[in-house]
């Protein structure tokens, strides 16, 4: 969960200057839901965006579509005729997000597709390779989604994977968000399998919540 506003995060938002008026609308859904606190930081979301943007991509895909912010900047960085799969499971996540993302779903460059994400991403898997793929949903699936992510990413392409910390809980930490011994094991492993695997090159980068970003060889 994202803390109060770090002043170095406060700084870097001033220079970004305000969000625009739909990603303003999915932090409001998001706040509706009492779910503020782990809706991805302007700073964090822009960084991730200009990463992607660097590979320039067609085809993207995010795990946890929550109200359709991260989803936005992701959208910022396609080529003209790109598309983003965001997953979610939730049917009033997908209400609010829908409202949020419509104008590119209007022009078919954002597509919801609603279910559990280790059920609908075999099926996703036909529209792959992907240039980018995010990580950012049920804890206790991270490694399903890692074992997907890492066979339906082109070469050179690229897995984000948010909240690997877990506030802190994967060094042994406690904090307000509790998260289970299996949601702990889970990102661990994973993370462990992601730095061991020779196909891909990998860094943390030290956000609040703990970014990785694996590049496929």
């Amino acid at each position: 969960m994202r803390h109060d506003k770090q002043p170095s995060y406060e700084y870097i938002e001033n220079c970004y200057g305000p969000e625009n008026e739909q990603m303003q609308l999915s932090r409001k859904f998001a706040d509706q839901l009492g779910l503020g606190g782990i809706s991805v930081s302007q700073t964090e979301a822009h960084l991730m965006g200009f990463l992607v943007s660097l590979i320039k991509p067609k085809k993207v895909v995010e795990i946890g579509t929550l109200t359709g912010l991260s989803c936005q900047y992701f959208l910022q960085s396609l080529q003209q005729d790109g598309i983003v799969y965001t997953l979610e499971k939730s049917v009033e996540h997908i209400e609010l997000s829908s409202q949020a993302l419509k104008p590119w779903i209007d022009r078919g460059q954002a597509v919801i597709v609603a279910g559990d994400a280790r059920e609908e991403l075999p099926k996703l898997s036909a529209q792959g390779p992907f240039d980018a793929i995010f990580i950012d949903g049920n804890k206790a699936a991270y490694k399903d989604y890692w074992m997907w992510a890492k066979s339906n990413i082109r070469s050179g392409g690229m897995i984000l994977i948010d909240n690997v910390f877990l506030a802190g809980s994967v060094w042994g930490d406690t904090s307000k968000q509790k998260f289970s011994d299996k949601q702990i094991a889970t990102v661990k492993d994973m993370t462990s399998d992601v730095f061991a695997d020779s196909n891909f090159k990998a860094s943390f980068v030290p956000t609040e919540e703990g970014l990785i970003v694996a590049i496929r060889k």
